[in-house]
C-alpha cells in the first residue's frame, strides 16, 4: 500500500466517532495501491474501508465526490462514501483527508479473457454517462508532463534517460494527441487493482480518484496497459480482444478511434510511467519503487508488438 500516514489509536478513535458505524475494534492495513493509504476497519457494525487521502486536496476531494453522488445516479457499480454523523462525505484531520466506504466483498482478478469482457462493457457503460461540469482533464498527461519538464531542467534529474526518452515521445505521438476524438467521462485509472469481483463475476470499478474529462480512448488504451498482462508484464492478447469486443458493443469505437488506438496504449504506458519516475524519484523517493516506471515501458513496448492482431473484425 502507499504508506504515507499512520494512525494513532487516540486518532483512530477520533475519526470513527464521526460516523455512525459503533465503535472500532480492528485495524488492518491494505496492500497494493500508490496514491493513498487505505486501511480495513472493523467495528461492532461491520467492515469498512478507511481511506486517507494523501495526493488529494479539498477541491479535488469535492470533485471526486461529486462524481461519486453523479455515479449513483446512474447506479453505476462503484463504492460510494459512507457520510458522517453530520451527514458529510469527509472528515478533514491534520494528516489529510478521510474518506470512509463499506468494505465490499471480493479480491483483484487474474486478466482472464472473461474478466476483461466485463471491463470492457462497464468502461463503455461509463463512457456512455454524460460527464458533470468542472471535472478536470487527465491527471496524469501532457498537462503534467509538460510542466514537469521545465521543473527538472536545472536539477540532477535533466539528464536522466527517462527524461530524455518522455521529451522524444511526447514529440513522436504529440499529432495523434490532437486528433479530433471522442470526449467524455473517463475512470483515468483503470488497473486490476481498482477492480473487484466475485470469483469470476465483477462487483465493482473502484477508485475514480482520477475521474476526469478528456479523450475517452485514453482509458481505453489504460484498461489494456493496466488490465491484460500477466504479473510478469506478459502481453494477454485473448484478454484484449475479449475487452475491445466488449466495449465495441455498447460503444463502438469510431474509425479514428481505432486507427489510433496504438498511440493511446502507448500514452497510457507512458502517463503511468511518467507518474511513478516522478513520484518515487523526485516527490516521494522511495528506493524499492524507484523503477517501477520501467515496467510500463515493457508493457508499452509488447503491445506494439502485438497490435495488428487487436482490432477485432
Amino acid at each position: 500500500m502507499a504508506r504515507y500516514t499512520t494512525l494513532s489509536p487516540t486518532e483512530l478513535t477520533r475519526i470513527v466517532a464521526q460516523y455512525p458505524i459503533g465503535t472500532s475494534l480492528k485495524l488492518e492495513e491494505i496492500p497494493g495501491g500508490f496514491g493513498n493509504s487505505n486501511f480495513k476497519l472493523t467495528t461492532t457494525n461491520g467492515e469498512f474501508l478507511l481511506k486517507i487521502c494523501d495526493e488529494k486536496d479539498s477541491v479535488e476531494l469535492n470533485m471526486q465526490i461529486t462524481l461519486l453522488e453523479h455515479l449513483r445516479q446512474h447506479a453505476y457499480p462503484t463504492a460510494y462514501p459512507i457520510l458522517t454523523k453530520d451527514q458529510k462525505p469527509l472528515i478533514h484531520e491534520t494528516f489529510g483527508s478521510v474518506m470512509l466506504y463499506p468494505f465490499l466483498q471480493g479480491e483483484e482478478p487474474l486478466p482472464s479473457p472473461n474478466i476483461l469482457a466485463q471491463l470492457g462493457e462497464a468502461l463503455a457503460k461509463l463512457h456512455r454517462i454524460p460527464p458533470i461540469a468542472g471535472l478536470p482533464p487527465f491527471a496524469m498527461g501532457i498537462s503534467q508532463m509538460q510542466p514537469f519538464l521545465q521543473e527538472v531542467e536545472n536539477t540532477e534529474f535533466a539528464t536522466h534517460p527517462f527524461i530524455a526518452s518522455l521529451k522524444s515521445q511526447l514529440e513522436e505521438i504529440g499529432p495523434s494527441l490532437n486528433a479530433s476524438l471522442p470526449m467524455g467521462l473517463l475512470h483515468g485509472d483503470l488497473f486490476l487493482d481498482n477492480t473487484l469481483f466475485d470469483s469470476e463475476k465483477m462487483v465493482a470499478i473502484l477508485d475514480f480518484e482520477e475521474g476526469c474529462y478528456d479523450t475517452l480512448l485514453i482509458d481505453v488504451g489504460m484498461t489494456i496497459i493496466g488490465c491484460c498482462y500477466t504479473s510478469d508484464h506478459r502481453l494477454n492478447l485473448e484478454a484484449v480482444r475479449r475487452f475491445l469486443d466488449a466495449y465495441n458493443v455498447v460503444r463502438p469505437l469510431t474509425e479514428s478511434e481505432w486507427k489510433h488506438l496504438d498511440c493511446f496504449v502507448h500514452y497510457a504506458a507512458l502517463s503511468i510511467a511518467f507518474w511513478r519516475f516522478r513520484q518515487f524519484n523526485i516527490r516521494r523517493p522511495d528506493a524499492h519503487r524507484a523503477n517501477t516506471y520501467q515496467e510500463m515501458i515493457t508493457r508499452s513496448a509488447q503491445f506494439k508488438h502485438y497490435t495488428p492482431k487487436t482490432r477485432s473484425p
